[in-house]
């Protein structure tokens, strides 16, 4: 039942925090999850500086803490369909780390540590100069979550529990320290991007500046949608392909791909569309040149696009009819004033309001005396598999 209540606190965060990842410089911010693939004793300098962020200075104890508590364990990679005993550079994270090289695991956890810490930082300090007062649910969200290890741990310490459960040492005074900036910052960022007004007078941000940052970032905003279907090129495929490139509507052409498919789903209103969706998620159903096509500005609905890429020996064909072309993406981010575009344009005056108001100063002393003790070896392959 204990196990059964930390998972559910670690759902809780991560269900919380997907709005936050949806967002380039919270992305990467909170991987929700426990830490150890072994438990290794570790004794440190708690008030060893390791990070400066802005003004605050960030020691080694509160680092270990976001380290061990944000990453994962060698279960929770597996469960995402990751392998511990594979260089990250070889997998998938999510889309922006995709853009990193990482040739550890520690290179990797020390990313998602300084991002993560660089929001709940950046989001603590913005608050306090303009005199933001958060609302007692955030002090019983931390207290209740201290509540549960409390009990979970029975007769043990604080730092024993944390120890076997999360691979380090972590002091009671630490994570509460650590669980305060954490819903203190999940409760200030809810507030700005929910409100224009709210972000203009922390951020800053008014209808003028939103619609200059989105026509800089327009590529990157828009959405259109659009019924997408692959078929080999060959002699047998030559007649249905011309089918498909002239199929005279979108439900013309979704009975085509379920006639060609031989599946039943595909007879489903969404099988073969994708509605509203960005330059991002485009790059990743298509293989090749469909993605810049349909961001043209040039492209209309009903057009149809066409092209091939090589897989296995083989030439591959993608089909796409278009249903709607660019846009913006106007469907609300929730029950705010905030539109999906306005949200990923607060996402990028967010970034560079962090690159512009605070700096990371690594203390590199701190920090290799912190590698040196790291429960994520830096080199993964070296590892070998239980047997």
């Amino acid at each position: 039942m204990a196990k059964q209540n930390s998972k559910a606190l670690k759902e809780e965060r991560k269900k919380a925090s997907t709005k936050a990842a949806y967002i380039g410089t919270a992305a990467a911010l909170i991987i929700v999850g426990i830490v150890g693939v072994v438990i290794w004793l570790i004794n440190y300098s708690p008030n060893l500086p390791v990070y400066q962020v802005g003004e605050y200075a960030v020691k080694k104890d509160l680092f270990t803490c976001t380290y061990y508590y944000n990453t994962m364990t060698a279960q929770d990679w597996k469960a995402y369909g990751f392998d511990i005993y594979k260089s990250p550079y070889e997998q998938k994270f999510d889309y922006e780390a995709e853009e990193k090289s990482f040739d550890n695991w520690g290179d990797y956890f020390e990313y998602v540590t300084e991002n993560t810490l660089k929001y709940l930082l950046v989001m603590q300090d913005t608050a306090a100069k303009g005199d933001y007062t958060y609302t007692d649910e955030v002090r019983s969200k931390a207290e209740n979550e201290l509540a549960t290890i409390d009990k979970e741990k029975g007769a043990k310490s604080t730092k024993e529990y944390m120890l076997e459960t999360y691979g380090a040492q972590i002091s009671k005074k630490t994570l509460e320290e650590y669980l305060t900036l954490y819903y203190q910052a999940q409760e200030f960022y809810k507030k700005i991007t929910e409100s224009k007004a709210m972000f203009n007078k922390y951020i800053g941000g008014n209808t003028s500046v939103f619609e200059k940052t989105y026509q800089a970032h327009r590529d990157e905003i828009d959405v259109v949608s659009f019924r997408y279907y692959t078929m080999l090129v060959n002699s047998e495929n030559e007649s249905k392909i011309a089918a498909l490139k002239s199929a005279g509507s979108p439900k013309e052409f979704q009975a085509l791909c379920n006639e060609y498919s031989g599946d039943e789903n595909y007879a489903k209103e969404d099988k073969s569309l994708y509605q509203n969706a960005s330059l991002q998620k485009i790059g990743k159903i298509s293989n090749n040149v469909i993605a810049d096509a349909l961001m043209a500005d040039s492209c209309q609905a009903g057009d149809i696009l066409y092209s091939t890429y090589q897989k296995d020996g083989k030439t591959v064909a993608e089909i796409v009819y278009v249903v709607s072309p660019r846009q913006k993406n106007t469907q609300f981010y929730n029950d705010s004033d905030v539109q999906q575009w306005e949200f990923a344009t607060m996402s990028i005056l967010l970034e560079e309001y962090y690159n512009a108001h605070y700096k990371i100063e690594v203390k590199e002393d701190g920090l290799e005396e912190f590698r040196k003790q790291m429960i994520i070896p830096q080199e993964p392959t070296s590892q070998t598999k239980a047997s």
